[in-house]
């Protein structure tokens, strides 16, 4: 498959193709009654899916990250669309949590890990002096999928309070969607390519921070800093977007009467998830990446506040949007932090390891909610926000003295973002 692809805009309509099919992850809370209804599973051994899936998608990108820069985007997209579509499809055959964990955790989140890299990665190559808006709308456009897949899952699975779900809808329903992901994330491959050239405004490489290698990168304090910050402030959002139909129903009181469903509910979420990437890619550009960071924390940190103690339906509602704006953003966000903190040149790696935080919140906010009620759940996420927040006050700007160290077109197109 040695072709070029000279024309920008079907590599980007390749790359929000195989986005929306693996945002379609988000979607998962639909599945957990279903699923453990049909098959007579413990209702949380089934919720337990969901994060060794973003598991498996925060440890994958640090293979990812290295194999796409030695066999390209294409080839590597290639071989997280067969993982990501043959997992889905595979989990029909599931007969107990553990199968379930090895085909959609394992193989869909090793999937999700290969495809994500590359789609963002290559963007920024067509698009470098538009870093934080590329990457706004790159990773909106994963939120953008489970808005759709919402959709789609629901009427598969025909969802609703009297539905009486069996193993044959459920099945059919892995099925579909295995096929319909095989097409979308083959079809995003195929249109993938790299820019023969890059070309850098003075502005943009005056922004680059200074190149830290791997092991210059471990010896920063601002790693450790920018790593427990993101955890901190991706645990909110994962909490909520994998519980957010039984957060609905079991806590907010959501009923299917209600002008807003449960179902519907996260639908909504994913909007302003992705709204939040959008805006946030915008404004970084324009007043700073880690000041616009910041201000999400803050945003987060009230809406935990509202939801934790004013447990009135509007207000519960408006909180949820709120904090699913924030962790939409802090994803937006901290791939332009890290380029501007540690340069260009190891971006891969370097955002590789600063990704681990996403699953190490994934599986920080399912152990929580399973020793404690929604309520309590909320109330430390806003306790542990807030020491997130101190710390990200504390992260220092890298400048670098000049910008003739990045000019090196090797360099450059190591990429900046992932």
């Amino acid at each position: 498959m040695k072709y070029k692809i000279t024309n920008k805009w079907i590599v980007v309509f390749g790359a929000l193709t195989a986005q929306m099919a693996i945002g379609a992850l988000y979607a998962w809370s639909l599945f957990n009654k279903p699923i453990s209804e049909a098959f007579q599973w413990n209702y949380n051994d089934v919720v337990t899916t969901y994060a060794i899936t973003l598991v498996s998608f925060a440890l994958t990108m640090i293979l990812s990250g290295r194999v796409h820069l030695k066999i390209g985007p294409r080839y590597t997209t290639l071989i997280g669309a067969v993982l990501y579509s043959s997992g889905i499809f595979l989990s029909a055959f599931a007969t107990s949590p553990a199968m379930l964990y090895l085909t959609y955790g394992v193989m869909g989140g090793a999937g999700v890990g290969f495809i994500y890299v590359c789609q963002l990665s290559t963007l920024v190559k067509w698009f470098p002096n538009n870093k934080g808006a590329i990457t706004g709308i790159a990773t909106a456009f994963f939120a953008i999928g489970a808005i759709m897949f919402k959709e789609v899952i629901t009427r598969l699975l025909s969802i609703s309070d009297t539905t009486v779900y069996t193993s044959d809808v459920v099945t059919s329903t892995f099925m579909t969607l295995g096929i319909v992901y095989a097409i979308m994330t083959i079809t995003g491959a195929l249109l993938l390519d790299v820019p023969e050239k890059i070309e850098n405004s003075a502005k943009t490489l005056e922004d680059e921070g200074e190149d830290f290698n791997t092991k210059k990168l471990l010896c920063s304090p601002n790693f450790y800093k920018l790593l427990f910050s993101d955890l901190l402030a991706l645990m909110p959002g994962l909490l909520i977007i994998g519980l957010a139909k039984d957060i609905g129903t079991e806590y907010i009181g959501i009923l299917d009467s209600d002008l807003i469903t449960a179902a519907a509910l996260v639908g909504y979420l994913a909007i302003f998830n992705a709204g939040g990437r959008l805006v946030s890619g915008r404004l970084a550009d324009k007043f700073g990446a880690l000041n616009v960071y910041r201000t999400m924390y803050f945003v987060t940190i009230i809406s935990l506040f509202f939801l934790s103690f004013v447990q009135v339906k509007p207000v519960a509602i408006v909180a949820l949007l709120f904090i699913s704006i924030g962790y939409g953003s802090f994803l937006s966000l901290v791939p332009t932090i890290t380029g501007k903190l540690f340069g260009s040149k190891y971006f891969s790696a370097n955002y590789s390891l600063i990704f681990q935080a996403y699953g190490a919140a994934a599986l920080l906010g399912i152990y929580i909610k399973k020793n404690v009620t929604f309520d309590q759940a909320f109330t430390i996420a806003m306790v542990t926000a807030a020491a997130g927040l101190i710390v990200a006050m504390t992260i220092k700007d890298n400048k670098k003295n000049s910008y003739k160290d990045i000019t090196d077109t090797a360099a450059v197109q190591q990429l900046p973002h992932l």
